[in-house]
């Protein structure tokens, strides 16, 4: 026979007890703990006096804004590595010892071959041009005019005897001039990163000007470009999306609450939260790079969490009510506990992601958990306060006189966690088979990422980089450097002979457009003889200078590659390592990667390392503060199983999509943890209460299937919906975060509400859980 619910007298009334309300006895329960008596007494606080809280909340938003002066942007991806990572350290040295610094290209496309006096007049114009604008490193600038030291040929047979002279040029041929005729191409080296976009703007204008070559197709690519158009799209769409995710979060909100005075309190904790953030962040000293510039876009959603479930408990409530204060201490009496530790457990998931080696990703969610705090404090001490200023007429004229379990919303959730229940053998044999499905296809997920597919297919930078890949040996840099104890052993014989064999595999690798080394000045020659050589050539062109430095022990082993994957540059250095077994450089020879794309290489598997162990220290640690929470570890296993099982679908998804394993699923793959647990947590705390109260599993199940399911089920529509619109993202990194994002809360909330329940009503459950109670 199930208990009555537990009366409460006029004299129970004290700081962590109810007041009796003037319409019969309440549910309720004792907030118990450190942290949930805490967060009543901010709510008692706040309540007893809101206006000092709205002037003490709106008087630290204006200093947090004020710090958004000091803004500055960073969208280098080296920087994703620590400043004294090797391969940003060589890279350094490299741009030092051979000046080969960031470069763009220009591509100009005709139909036939621009192999005439008067394109290559024009050419020459141009290239002589460009070398004098600012920023531009004119001493290795690469075109057709670098092949001639003279005047551009006059006739037509000159244009063609210099077409075969740069196809014959180890360092221009297939470069500059495409095989057919019909491309030709300016390698423009910069002084500054910063110096692409204006570079590349003053070559448009200059070419616009010219007869024979403005109205021909033209491309400008190269990482610099890309870099800096994703810096400004980045804040183009948080400008954007950001703002749109909070309107699509208010407008069904709107739908939800009807009134804009229970809306508003909400939206203004979310608003908080991420001023606050952003201003901290910039307000430290730190630039806003490709994974901060998310920040407002993440926090939006996610810092409404606590304030729509607040808000939504507190709507069921009133319409029952009718009386402000008591629904309102009703509600965080029940909610304190669960919210503190919702927050806490997203908190733990972003703050995981410090301990990856990626200093922007560190940021990220270091920020991004001080969001959560925040908007975890403004639930507990705005949100009330402003609920307690607004005119509790218009609260009763927004909630109205009708039950909310008689909406069609009520009526459709309610039959979810008791539906379930009754059907839960097919309920929890369909998880159980769709997780199963999900486990090959995990396995099928691979590691792969290039900056230049951060844009959607047919942006402008994906057009210009595919086009002149096409045409030309490809504008992705790798750099193999050597380096050699004395100018004998970098040009003998043996060492001649291993890079020959490299660049001679390397010329087979369907990756791989071209490469150049010394070698390939050396005309046979070795010894003494290459090392004279190669001197006398530096004098006669700064480009040698760019494959072997001054002192003949350093070489730069240039590779151009057509692809700038991570995958296509792992089968390069897969094919290198293998010829290198093969035919090892000499003793006092050593080889070393360098290059941008490279660089990327190093970092996507730094970060894949880092997350995989943000991951696994992150799932420890919330499935420790869920035991804590739960006092019980059967509990915490419970409350931690909707979020793998989310797992097990999101990542199954992505396997069986094709879907690489890039920079935001990496993102995703701790992110999950801390946002997805929240509805388990709510589930599991507000059942236990109601189990032990009406001594019944499915009356528990029934009762959660009202006020506490209709709350989790609004908690999950807002902070999905608040995801969608970075689908309409420009940019892929946004796009995946939303696609992902939106499933996993979706996901998260069905296996809370769906399988939960069907798996505390199997019978070993219910004794479990009937013992348990009893213990606790």
């Amino acid at each position: 026979m199930a208990k009555p619910p537990p009366q409460i007298g006029p004299t129970e009334s004290a700081s962590d007890e109810m007041p009796p309300s003037p319409h019969g006895p309440q549910h309720h329960h004792r907030p118990t703990g450190f942290v949930a008596k805490t967060s009543m007494a901010m709510v008692d606080a706040s309540m007893s006096r809101p206006k000092r809280v709205l002037i003490a909340a709106a008087i630290l938003t204006a200093i947090f804004a004020g710090l958004f002066v000091r803004i500055s942007i960073d969208t280098d991806p080296e920087n994703m590595l620590s400043a004294d990572a090797p391969v940003r350290l060589r890279n350094a040295d490299m741009r030092e010892t051979f000046g080969t610094g960031d470069m763009i290209v220009v591509g100009v496309f005709a139909d036939s071959s621009l192999a005439t006096p008067e394109a290559l007049d024009e050419a020459f114009a141009f290239h002589d041009a460009v070398a004098e604008f600012d920023g531009v490193a004119e001493a290795t600038m690469i075109s057709v005019r670098t092949a001639s030291a003279g005047a551009a040929p006059g006739s037509l047979s000159e244009a063609e005897a210099l077409a075969v002279q740069i196809a014959e040029d180890p360092l221009l041929g297939g470069n500059v001039l495409s095989e057919d005729g019909d491309t030709l191409a300016f390698f423009i080296p910069l002084d500054s990163k910063s110096d692409a976009q204006p570079v590349r703007d003053a070559a448009n204008a200059l070419l616009d000007t010219s007869p024979a070559l403005a109205g021909l197709e033209r491309h400008v690519a190269g990482l610099p470009l890309a870099q800096e158009a994703f810096g400004d799209q980045m804040f183009v769409q948080m400008a954007l999306f950001a703002p749109m995710a909070g309107l699509a979060i208010f407008a069904l909100m709107l739908l939800f609450f009807r009134r804009l005075v229970l809306v508003v309190p909400a939206m203004l904790v979310a608003m908080l939260s991420v001023i606050w953030a952003m201003g901290f962040l910039i307000g430290s000293g730190n630039s806003l790079h490709i994974m901060s510039s998310m920040i407002p876009i993440f926090l939006m959603p996610i810092a409404i969490l606590d304030a729509v479930h607040v808000i939504s408990e507190f709507f069921d409530r009133y319409g029952r009510v009718q009386e402000r204060e008591f629904a309102l201490r009703t509600v965080f009496h029940e909610l304190a506990g669960p919210i503190a530790f919702t927050s806490v457990t997203t908190i733990v998931g972003f703050l995981a992601l410090a301990i990856t080696p990626i200093p922007p990703v560190q940021i990220f969610g270091v920020f991004i958990a001080f969001g959560v705090l925040v908007a975890w404090l403004g639930s507990m001490t705005l949100l009330p306060a402003v609920l307690m200023l607004v005119p509790e007429a218009s609260i009763a004229r927004a909630v109205g006189s009708s039950a909310a379990g008689d909406s069609t919303f009520a009526r459709i959730v309610r039959r979810l966690p008791t539906g379930a229940a009754r059907h839960r053998v097919l309920v929890l044999g369909g998880v159980a088979l769709i997780a199963a499905i999900s486990l090959p296809s995990i396995a099928s997920i691979e590691v792969n990422d290039n900056p230049v597919n951060w844009f959607r297919s047919g942006h402008e930078v994906r057009v210009a980089t595919e086009r002149l890949n096409d045409e030309l040996p490809g504008t992705f840099a790798a750099n193999l450097i050597l380096d050699a104890e004395d100018p004998e052993m970098l040009t003998s014989p043996e060492t001649i002979a291993v890079v020959s064999a490299l660049q001679e595999r390397w010329a087979t690798d369907v990756n791989v457009g071209t490469s150049a080394s010394f070698v390939d000045l050396l005309g046979g020659v070795d010894g003494p003889q290459a090392i004279d050589q190669l001197a006398a050539l530096r004098a006669e062109s700064p480009l040698v200078g760019t494959l072997v430095d001054d002192t003949t022990t350093r070489a730069n082993l240039r590779l151009q590659l057509r692809n700038g994957d991570n995958q296509a540059m792992n089968e390069v250095l897969d094919v290198t390592a293998q010829q290198l077994a093969v035919t090892p450089f000499p003793d006092g020879v050593t080889s070393d990667w360098a290059g941008e794309t490279y660089l990327n290489v190093v970092w996507q598997d730094e970060m894949v390392a880092g997350m995989l162990k943000g991951f696994i220290i992150t799932l420890l640690i919330i499935t420790v503060l869920l035991a804590v929470l739960f006092r019980s570890v059967l509990w915490a296993l419970i409350g931690i199983a909707p979020v793998l099982w989310t797992i097990l679908v999101v990542y199954g998804a992505i396997g069986l999509m094709g879907k690489d394993f890039d920079m935001p699923i990496a993102v995703l793959s701790t992110l999950v943890l801390g946002i997805g647990v929240d509805f388990a947590i709510h589930f599991v705390e507000r059942f236990r209460e109601l189990r032990s109260d009406l001594g019944s599993t499915a009356l528990a199940i029934e009762a959660f299937a009202e006020e506490p399911a209709r709350a989790l089920s609004r908690n999950a529509a807002v902070v999905a919906v608040g995801f969608l619109p970075l689908l309409f993202s420009s940019l892929t990194p946004y796009v995946i975060v939303g696609l992902f994002l939106a499933s996993i809360i979706v996901l998260s909330w069905l296996s809370t509400v769906i399988a939960l329940p069907a798996l505390v009503s199997r019978s070993q459950a219910e004794g479990a859980v009937a013992s348990g109670n009893q213990r606790e």
